[in-house]
This record gives structure tokens, sequence and C-alpha cells, in this order.
């Protein structure tokens, strides 16, 4: 028996409660969608932080029901006037819904029609269960079904990150974390190339059981974890050598910080789910730690990369080093037959050699503070431990000595990493309701915070406005001095000097005019 849907073009508000009353009404699923999609008016919407929309539905939504008339009488001659008639009941005023016969077919064949074996690169392949494996002996195959969560390679983004890792040619014991998952695939894919540790995250429940799922079919142990559960991987200290973010654009600049902390020092950081014309943005907004560039391209998306770089690189001398100097100072005081003059010249060499390394290290550790203090400050949401702490003190008194020696760059230290925009919120109300007027009064509010333990400048604000179609159509910046509560303000008189105090909040209410064409936004942090 063929099934029956009726579908309903309705406003966007009324979309998701009339999706709840016909489900009530005996349907057995509901499809919300894009009354213009494939046309011009076409409107995007993307469920991701700082442009998830206050409605989950478009301007205008065709809303599907689908029934079974074998369970419903869904095909008899009543059956749409009582539906209308109950829907009307519960405040619904609706016409006469479109009709459309869903033939009844093998879904199961159907579906796994839909997914033939794909090969990236020279050797990964990925292939569903109900596939033979290729027969090439190099094949790294990956046994991943479609299911509950994104991945399964067929994707321009996913297909990047994965060719990404095929042509690494040295991921042997390289640590690598997965984050936002999702099926697991990457992570997989990574472990099967020789990555070791290998962990995963998404925010997703239902990500955590495909990718774990997956994981036991490929027969490879891998760490699957929700952000905020207690697993020592996702532990405040954990670093890795790879970190690998396949989302959209707005959640990787939101998650910026986040991520950077992730890698290790000389570790790299691939990020895809960026659409080509995002992609100077995503750069610009990481450009505060490491240089991204745009590593592959592929059907108008990209995959950009880059590298963590080491700020204690050549900071002090070697290991080896320093103990070749101390075993040259102690044959020069040891008891030999040399004379005086000689042993004296030998003396004299040693320490002006490690006379020169001190001052070198103090002039690194001088010259390198703006990364070298941020770097080893404790953090305020976590419990550093009383060595940290009294290590750090230690440091900030040496730093501070050679500051009044040496003379420092006014103001507090610069670091985009140690802020953290802990919410955003922007009415956008009276802009999507299509005002005629050519701005409309808005509220922004931000609440940052300093993450790290010691002083840190006040960075600029930058809120950016796009229209439907994700475009920019304006952008604001907003110096301290413009954003900041008159009240903090008046609390910390030098704050352009000292900058924000370790662990500060700060929660800012900034009056806008939105232009009538605003339907989105985002926001970022800078120091210009």
């Amino acid at each position: 028996m063929p099934y029956r849907e009726l579908i309903f073009t309705v406003h966007a508000e009324i979309a998701e409660p009339l999706g709840d009353a016909l489900m009530e009404l005996g349907a057995l699923s509901i499809t919300v969608e894009d009354a213009a999609a494939g046309g011009y008016d076409e409107n995007p919407l993307y469920g991701e932080p700082g442009l998830s929309p206050e409605v989950q539905a478009w301007d205008r939504s065709t809303v599907t029901a689908l029934f079974n008339p074998d369970v419903d009488d869904s095909d008899d001659a009543s059956f749409i006037p009582e539906l209308l008639q109950s829907l009307n009941d519960a405040g619904f005023f609706l016409r006469r819904p479109e009709e459309r016969i869903v033939a009844e077919q093998d879904w199961v064949r159907l579906t796994q029609s839909q997914f033939a074996p794909i090969q990236i690169g020279e050797r990964i392949w990925v292939v569903p269960s109900w596939h033979e494996t290729p027969t090439d002996p190099n094949a790294i195959c990956l046994a991943v079904d479609p299911g509950l969560a994104f991945g399964t390679g067929s994707h321009p983004t996913t297909h990047l990150c994965l060719l990404w890792l095929e042509q690494q040619r040295h991921l042997q014991n390289k640590s690598l974390l997965d984050y936002g998952c999702g099926s697991g695939i990457l992570a997989i894919a990574a472990k099967k190339l020789g990555c070791n540790p290998v962990v995963g995250t998404d925010i997703d429940p239902q990500a955590m059981v495909a990718a774990r799922s997956n994981a036991e079919i490929n027969g490879v142990d891998i760490t699957f974890a929700l952000p905020d559960d207690a697993v020592p991987m996702l532990g405040a200290e954990a670093r890795y050598d790879i970190v690998m973010a396949n989302i959209l654009a707005n959640p990787l600049q939101v998650l910026a910080p986040a991520l950077v902390q992730r890698i290790r020092p000389g570790g790299q950081i691939v990020l895809s789910g960026v659409l080509s014309r995002q992609a100077d943005e995503v750069i610009a907004t990481y450009s505060q730690w490491l240089t991204l560039s745009v590593w592959k391209e592929s059907d108008g998306w990209v995959c950009l990369s880059g590298t963590l770089e080491d700020p204690s690189g050549a900071s002090l001398p070697g290991e080896a080093e320093v103990k070749k100097n101390s075993a040259d100072l102690a044959g020069t005081l040891s008891p030999s037959t040399k004379k005086p003059g000689v042993v004296f010249a030998k003396l004299y060499k040693s320490t002006l050699i490690i006379t020169l390394l001190c001052a070198l290290a103090l002039a690194t550790l001088h010259f390198t503070r703006d990364r070298l203090l941020p770097f080893a400050a404790p953090r305020a949401d976590e419990t550093p431990s009383a060595f940290h702490l009294q290590t750090f003190t230690a440091l900030l008194r040496m730093d501070q000595l050679l500051c009044e020696s040496f003379g420092c760059t006014e103001g507090a230290i610069r670091d985009f990493s140690a802020w953290k925009i802990t919410s955003s919120a922007l009415g956008m109300q009276t802009a999507q309701q299509g005002s005629k007027t050519p701005a409309n009064p808005s509220l922004l509010e931000v609440e940052i915070q300093n993450r790290l333990m010691m002083p840190i400048a006040l960075p600029h604000l930058e809120l950016t406005l796009t229209d439907t179609d994700e475009s920019a159509v304006q952008l604001v910046s907003f110096s301290p001095e413009e954003w900041l509560p008159a009240s903090w303000r008046d609390a910390h008189t030098q704050f352009a000097r000292n900058g924000a105090p370790g662990g500060e909040g700060i929660r800012a209410l900034i009056p806008l005019q939105l232009p009538s064409n605003a339907a989105g936004y985002r926001v970022r942090l800078f120091y210009p």
C-alpha cells in the first residue's frame, strides 16, 4: 500500500507547532523545508553558534506530513476535511494541503544504492558494509555506513580531510584530535594511517554512539567522548600533534582559542567545512596565533592548514650544550699539572661562555615575554597546582626585574587566546520582519572572560552583520573605550595600560542600528 504525503505551506512561526500538531494527529514523520528551495529566494539556515535562528524554519516553509493509509485511513475522502477541522480547533487556520502519493519500495535497498565505495587519494577507500572491499593489498579500507552522524566521505569537506591525511608521510605515532568527529571517519582513518593516540569529540551524543560503533567495526582503539566528559585525553593540559576540525566557518571562528589551545607547539591544525568565500575571514581569525593557508579546494569548499610555532624553540641552550659547558668548567677546576696561567685562561673562558648563555636566556625571556608569559600562565577556569603557581609567580618577578632594567612595551600583554566569548545575543526580530525603515534599533549583548591568571590587554570587538545569503552587509568595530561598560571603566581607570585582571568577566550591552536586511551576525575579538 502506498503512503500519502500532505504538504502545507506556512509562515516560519507556524511550521514547528504545526509539525507537532500533525504528529499528535497520527503523522508518521514531519519534514520542514524552504518553500523557495532551488529558486532565487532560497534561504540557507545554519544551526551553528552565532547564526542559530530563533525560529527553526524559513519565512515560507513547507511542512510535509507522511501518513500510512493502512493505519490511519488517510486515503478516505473524509480524512483531509476532518484533519483540517482538528487543526482549526487547535488554532491553525490552513488551506487544503497538496497531496502526493509515495509508492511502496524496498527502502533499505534504495538507501544502499545511493552509497557506493569511494576512493580517496591512492590508498583510502570508504566502503559501506554491504559492498565488497577492494582487492588492492595497499588499500586502507574504512567500513562506514551512513547513519546517525555526519561523515561518509562523500561530502567535499570530509573528502578534503581524508585526502590531507592520506598525503601525509609521517603520521606514525602522531597524536590527533578530531574535533566535531561525527561518524568518526576521520579519526578512524588517522588511526589506520598510524596516528596514536587518536581522540574524537562531538557535542552530539548520537555521534558518540555512531563513532564508537564504527571504530569497533573497523577494529581500531579510539577514545570518543563528549567535550564535558571527565576524560584525561580531553583534560585542560592535553595537547596534540594534529588538531582536525571539519565543522562550519562560524563555529571554527568561535572555537578558535579552544582549538589552538589543543595544538602542541610545532603541531598542525587542519580545518574544513569552510566555503571558498569564507576562507580569508577564518584565516584572519587564526592569524593571532599561526598562519593558515588554503591547502586544497573542492567544489567551492576549502581545507585550511597551518603549523603552531614553538615559542621556546631556540630560547635556551640545549641540554647537551649545558652539560658540555658544565663538564668543561669541571675539567678546568679539577687538579691539573698545567701552569696557573693556562688554568686561569680556561676558567675565564668557561665562565664567560656560561655568563653569555645566561644573558642569552634572560634576553630571550625578556624579548619573548609577550608569548612566553601567557603560555606559562595558570588558567582561571582550572585548578593549578601549587608548584605551577609558585613557578609562575617567580617568572613574573623575574619579568618585572627585567622590565625595570631594560624597559618593556607600554601596556598589558596582548594575547587573543586568553579571551573567551562566553555568550552573545543580538535582537534580530525587527530586521527579520522586513521593516521598511533603513535601520532598526537593537541591542548587542556580549560577555567575555580573561581565562588567564594574569592581566591581559583588552581586545577590540568586531560585529559582522549578514543577510540571508550569509553575505556581510555591515561591519562594525568597537574599541575597548566604546564597548566597555561605564561602571567597569570607572572601577578600572587605568584599563588602557593595565588591561583586564586575571579571570575577569565583563558583560557589555551595546546599542545598535541594524540595517533592514540584517538576518544574522558574527562576533569576534581582535587586536588592531
